[in-house]
């Protein structure tokens, strides 16, 4: 998933520029960066990600003066804001890449700039031409030419753009008051992967000089990029004529499919037992238990089949383990299939199982082949090409039950397995402690009563923790999740989850699941979800219901006296646009109070997830404190790509500027069923419908 050797690297801003200065250039589609950038001025950490061809955007959090300890420092901010960039051309052989961008959309505006620039490429060198607005154009220049649309364009608001309290929109400063230039060039020596850089900054640091951290700053920076790898790059620079300055800066294309694995290798039941160390127990005169034995070996779940005597057609209700993708959990079967299923058998129906939903029926034409058994059973996950590759022969068609089976699997319900991990919980951005953690075994169980009801637990067992509840929480409404330090640090080793969960579709479309126990860290109760997605439509609606009461800090099986109820309406659409999904909630929150969440998410077929959200309710901005609302980021990062074998793992987790009160919600318990069930939507599967074809 690395990105091939680029020659254009993140500014100390993190979004794709010079040094200080941003450029026209963006990253290939579906780039995520992280760039570090270290100054005397601020430290800045950038998260970035091309969330189109045509759109970047930047989440960033600066410490400012961060060589001093924050009681003692001229500067004492800790800053976070966003940025967005927007190419407007592309650069063709005569025409320069142009793009439009603000520096900090939201927030306090202590970066504020807005930004029109263009780059162009002659020969080995790239050259960069801005003008801007804000800090980005403050050493002067012109008058502001938007004022053509208005007198509002002609000066810009002194403060006070981003709300009383921060992380509001900066809307009425955009594009407004006198326009400056900045622009540079770099270089890029031949035959090295080293790049010369040359800026004229347009911002005058008018509030650092009037702080005192700098003083009489020139405009003028220039540095050293080295490309240590082909997805990491180095530059060390001299700014402002009086530091140094280090950027860091790595990259991850999150787009690319990831590559097929061999399944696991092993020689078919249809073979003697002495090679395919089938158990005596297993009736090898049976299709069905060859074909489970098959399965479960290479990370299939065989619930149920229907294969009536002399019919031609099969059907079988599977769900997938292991497979990363669905589709290539499909092939699988197929390929198994083909062994497996008397030769009379032309059609054969696949019936999906996702976490006991009902999931869409793929129909498939068997194109059976007329080769020696032995060479069928060499199964490696590989296509053989004696079989037309064409995926013409497979038809997504609306789920359904398998209700009178020919044949089924008894899995021995009750039944339980352990887990143990290492796990971490991080905390970002705390005013008095940008970074703290927790590294804890992560103990878990899973019994199973049935195929659709389970209990959960998980057990956190303390290894090492700097969480601290120093930092007491300020707000003046319920402290539904700002008290959160208490339960890491009283709670640093407790239950985490103790909870039944019961899950079925009443029809194809129609699905839901209830529980009820210690649902997370800082809540028990009970609750419903219901989902209604029908079959081929990119627009589903859901409901949510539950009956919340507050645990104890130290995470046993204690309660406080706080109780509410939280409920909610939910709208999804599958965008036609770069598998974009979008979703809307609607409801009353864990504070009591009531208002909406919009939420968008990026899903490729890699299982790489990247979104935000914010919600607004009726508790405002004075009543939120810093911040005005609630709003973060939504990662999910797969470990498919990282570990040897096939696994549906993932790390998923939720960034936030701030742990406040307002529009707070269970994550995992609040319009969650329908970006669970993605992988087997049929959008998704349509798209891979070649890597399912054995």
């Amino acid at each position: 998933m690395l990105l091939a050797s680029s020659s254009v690297w993140s500014s100390d801003f993190g979004n794709l520029g010079l040094i200080k200065s941003p450029s026209a250039r963006v990253s290939p589609d579906a780039t995520l960066s992280a760039t570090l950038s270290f100054d005397e001025v601020a430290d800045i950490y950038n998260i970035s990600y091309q969330a189109t061809p045509w759109l970047e955007g930047t989440f960033r959090y600066s410490v400012f003066d961060p060589r001093k300890e924050r009681s003692e420092a001229r500067d004492a901010n800790r800053d976070r804001s966003y940025g967005i960039k927007l190419r407007l051309l592309q650069e063709r052989a005569r025409v320069p890449q142009v793009a439009v961008g603000i520096r900090d959309l939201l927030g306090t505006g202590i970066w504020e700039g807005e930004y029109l620039v263009a780059s162009k490429r002659v020969g080995s060198f790239d050259i960069n031409l801005g003008l801007g607005w804000g800090r980005l154009g403050s050493r002067g220049g012109i008058s502001n030419p938007l004022a053509v649309l208005g007198d509002g364009f002609e000066a810009r608001p002194a403060s006070g753009t981003g709300g009383d309290f921060g992380g509001e929109s900066r809307g009425s400063s955009f594009f407004r008051g006198d326009v400056g230039f900045f622009g540079g060039l770099s270089y890029q020596l031949s035959q090295r992967p080293i790049k010369l850089l040359l800026e004229y900054s347009g911002d005058n640091y008018a509030r650092e000089v009037r702080l005192g951290t700098v003083d009489k700053p020139s405009p003028l920076n220039m540095g050293l990029e080295w490309q240590a790898l082909a997805d990491t790059s180095v530059t060390v620079s001299w700014l402002r004529g009086d530091s140094i300055g280090i950027n860091l800066s790595t990259r991850l294309n999150t787009k690319s499919n990831p590559p097929k694995k061999a399944s696991a290798r092993f020689y078919s039941s249809s073979e003697p037992r002495s090679l395919s160390q089938a158990p005596e127990s297993l009736d090898l005169s049976s299709w069905y238990d060859r074909l489970l034995y098959d399965y479960e070996r290479s990370g299939l779940r065989l619930h149920s089949a229907t294969l009536r005597p002399g019919a031609s057609s099969a059907r079988v209700e599977i769900s997938n383990d292991s497979y990363a993708l669905t589709g290539d959990a499909v092939q699988r079967a197929l390929s198994l299939a083909e062994v497996h299923l008397p030769s009379r058998v032309s059609t054969l129906d696949v019936l999906l199982r996702e976490n006991s939903y009902i999931a869409p029926t793929l129909e498939y034409r068997l194109e059976r082949v007329t080769t020696d058994l032995r060479q069928l059973n060499k199964l490696t996950g590989s296509s053989r090409s004696s079989v037309k590759e064409s995926s013409s022969r497979l038809h997504i068609l609306e789920g359904r039950t398998n209700p009178k089976p020919s044949n089924a699997t008894n899995y021995g319900y009750p039944k339980v397995n352990f887990g143990a991990d290492l796990a971490t919980r991080i905390q970002l951005m705390d005013p008095d402690a940008p970074l703290a953690g927790q590294i804890y075994a992560k103990l878990s169980a899973r019994a199973s009563l049935a195929d659709n009801l389970d209990i959960w637990a998980v057990y956190g067992q303390d290894i090492y923790n700097d969480f601290s509840t120093d930092r007491v929480s300020n707000s003046i409404i319920q402290r539904v999740r700002s008290d959160v330090n208490r339960y890491l640090v009283e709670g640093q080793s407790g239950l985490d989850q103790l909870y039944i969960e019961y899950r079925k579709s009443a029809t194809p479309s129609l699905h839901y699941r209830a529980y009820a126990g210690i649902l997370e860290a800082m809540y028990g109760g009970a609750g419903i979800e219901v989902l209604y997605a029908p079959f081929k439509s990119r627009v589903a609606v859901g409901a949510t219901i539950n009956a919340l009461r507050q645990r104890g800090f130290e995470k046993n099986f204690e309660f406080l006296d706080y109780k509410t109820v939280t409920g909610y309406l939910s709208l999804f659409y599958a965008t036609p646009f770069y598998n974009v999904d979008a979703a809307v909630h609607a409801g009353r929150y864990l504070g009591k109070d009531t208002g909406y969440t919009f939420e968008a998410r990026r899903t490729f077929d890699s299982g790489f997830s990247l979104g935000g959200f914010f919600t607004r309710t009726n508790v405002s901005a004075e009543e939120f404190g810093e911040g005005s609302f609630d709003k973060g980021l939504f990662f999910r990062i797969p470990f498919n790509g990282l570990l040897p074998g096939n696994t549906r793992s993932a790390y998923t987790t939720i960034l936030r500027p701030l742990e406040r009160d307002g529009g707070r919600r269970l994550e995992d318990f609040s319009g969650s069923l329908w970006f669970n069930q993605r992988s087997v939507r049929y959008d998704t599967l349509d798209r891979q419908k070649k890597r399912m074809v054995p």
